[in-house]
């Protein structure tokens, strides 16, 4: 009589168990990420708490969609892809906070500048130079 390996038992699960981990990992990152852009539209003075918060979702609900087409970049350039990551997140989410106040297009960039620079400095470079 041969026993089945462990893995031919808890394989579906655990492969379950590992997509539904990865799947809240990448939710509790996004919220990080916008609540990082929150306050920083805050500290900047671009609208109260609520406008701030609706402003973070809908920039990073917009950038997050794209960076998961270009998640290849990073692995593949390193650090490059990370600075193209931004430059693209800054452009995406420059142009939801001009839907979101237009006529403001050089402070709005600025301002979607500082916010991408706040998230990728204080999340998502250091998460990449652990995992290195």
């Amino acid at each position: 009589m041969q026993l089945s390996p462990i893995f031919d038992v808890a394989g579906p699960g655990l492969v379950i168990g590992l997509l539904a981990f990865g799947v809240v990992f990448i939710f509790l990152l996004f919220l990080l990420i916008v609540l990082v852009e929150m306050v920083a539209l805050q500290l900047l003075r671009w609208g109260d708490f609520k406008a701030s918060l609706k402003a973070a979702v809908w920039m990073n609900l917009a950038s997050t969609l794209l960076g998961l087409v270009l998640l290849w970049l990073v692995p593949a350039l390193g650090l490059l892809g990370i600075a193209i990551a931004w430059a693209l997140s800054v452009l995406i989410e420059w142009l939801v906070l001009m839907r979101l106040h237009p006529g403001e297009n050089r402070r709005n960039l600025m301002l979607a500048a500082v916010a991408n620079l706040a998230s990728y400095g204080l999340l998502i470079v250091p998460s990449y130079l652990l995992s290195s």
